[in-house]
């Protein structure tokens, strides 16, 4: 008797635990079917997509000072209003003091850039011939400027309308994205409150704090960005003038700007300051390279430790894949949005799944802690963080 219970719990048990295998194998591949149709409908709705990342983004990143204006008694509209008249200001003062330097470097650029291809005409026939190549190079500017203006005016009606349909696009999501944020800066309650309400009401504590970390996180990642890229900015503009290569603070400018793009931006912004020292004097472009090695080094191991410090750290192959997927689904301003989506995805995965899995029980053979930087590495940033604080 005792035998047949124990037989009927058995298969009790086992019936139950292949239930429960039965419902796990189905709601996985729901879930996969879920992923692939959202992931569908994304691709189809890419600029809706585009569009709601930026306002998230510029929201997050205008939010900051709107919510110091809002302790210190200031209304959120007020605020809101205050925060964007000053960012037009300051982009106004900048804009004023560097525009003429660089629109005169951009001019002459321009009209020596004729001369410039012909010296580089020269290098590279200098080149094949100290290897004994005998490759045939030709490269007349007339010839390119006439090339591009058939191009242009082969079809022009076309090229006219297709421009001016880009430039409508673009203006229109302008706006959007500028209405847009202003009103979930200015009233984010609403967002926040109806965003939360579709959670249980015993977890929504909880889905406010995980939503804080998050908004966080993203800001003092672009406070940390924004300080790196105007340091990086800086010191190329003085490393350029003083090995001599023009248009130093135009080419100063364009690698703080690209250095927002992780691993691809130094890249970039290293190429054009070497042509152009190879163009003059080929030494130059030796100390143009060790300039900008450094300033990576500078970047690398004491710029960013010391303004990343209380960010999400990703690893460079997490975000050059986030690279990868970003740009082939949304262009260049996807590979602007990645990192930023990457870290507040990171830290959703933490709070929501990693912090469950390690309740559950403990790791026999947990992974060593990274090691600890050089006591010299350490008193680099001590001293960079009391002169920032000074």
């Amino acid at each position: 008797m005792i035998g047949e219970e124990q037989a009927l719990e058995e298969n009790f048990v086992q019936g139950s635990d292949g239930a429960a295998r039965g419902r796990m194998v189905y709601v996985g591949v729901g879930l996969v079917f879920a992923l692939l149709l959202a992931s569908y409908l994304l691709y189809q709705i890419t600029v809706v997509v585009l569009v709601l990342l930026l306002t998230l983004l510029f929201s997050v990143i205008i939010s900051g000072p709107v919510d110091y204006l809002e302790r210190r008694g200031v209304g959120r509209g007020v605020g809101t209003l205050v925060v964007l008249g000053g960012l037009i200001f300051i982009l106004g003062i900048v804009g004023a003091a560097l525009v003429p330097t660089i629109e005169d470097q951009t001019r002459e650029l321009v009209e020596t850039l004729p001369k410039l291809l012909e010296n580089a005409q020269g290098l590279v026939v200098s080149l094949q011939n100290s290897l004994g190549l005998e490759t045939s190079f030709g490269l007349d500017p007339q010839n390119l400027l006439d090339s591009a203006r058939n191009f242009l005016s082969g079809g022009a009606l076309a090229t006219v309308a297709n421009v001016g349909a880009s430039v409508a696009n673009v203006i229109s999501f302008t706006v959007v994205i500028v209405i847009a944020t202003v009103y979930a800066v200015a009233q984010p309650a609403p967002l926040i409150n109806g965003f939360v309400a579709l959670f249980p009401a015993g977890q929504r504590q909880r889905v406010r704090e995980i939503l804080g970390d998050v908004y966080e996180t993203l800001q003092r990642w672009f406070l940390g960005q924004l300080a790196s890229m105007t340091i990086i900015g800086v010191l190329s503009t003085v490393a350029l003038s003083v090995i001599g290569i023009p248009f130093a603070l135009l080419l100063g400018v364009f690698s703080g700007l690209v250095s927002f793009i992780p691993f691809v931006g130094p890249m970039i912004s290293v190429i054009p300051p070497v042509l152009l020292a190879l163009i003059g004097d080929p030494i130059d472009a030796l100390w143009v390279v060790l300039a900008y090695a450094g300033i990576q080094a500078i970047e690398s191991y004491l710029i960013y430790p010391l303004v990343m410090s209380r960010a999400v750290s990703l690893h460079p192959a997490v975000v050059m894949f986030a690279l990868l997927i970003m740009g082939t689904l949304f262009g260049f301003v996807g590979v602007l949005l990645a990192v930023p989506l990457v870290t507040a995805l990171h830290v959703l995965l933490r709070e929501l799944w990693i912090e469950r899995m390690d309740q559950l029980g403990t790791d026999p053979n947990p992974p060593e802690e990274e090691p600890k930087p050089k006591r010299r590495v350490r008193r680099l940033r001590r001293a960079a963080r009391g002169l920032f604080r000074s």
